[in-house]
């Protein structure tokens, strides 16, 4: 009869679930940010489309700013003359 007792008793079931899943929450919070800073997702996600930007605004063409410089109007050999036929 006492041992019914003892496992009917539910009163420390919430502090121990509880404790439980904030120990495995900061667990993956700690697994999550140590994956992001090892493959640098922010940083790709930022340099990757500011090369493009980076060569439009350099060179007015959407592409690196390498290959975008020599794709400018002004790179472009001129074909217009003084004197036209």
């Amino acid at each position: 009869m006492i041992m019914k007792k003892t496992l009917g008793n539910n009163k420390g079931q919430f502090l121990i679930e509880s404790v439980l899943l904030m120990t495995f929450m900061v667990g993956a919070l700690v697994w999550a940010t140590g994956q992001l800073r090892e493959n640098k997702y922010l940083a790709k996600m930022i340099s990757g489309p500011w090369q493009k930007v980076s060569g439009m605004i350099e060179g007015g063409v959407w592409d690196t700013p390498d290959k975008a410089k020599s794709k400018h109007p002004n790179q472009l050999n001129r074909s217009l003359t003084v004197e036209p036929e």
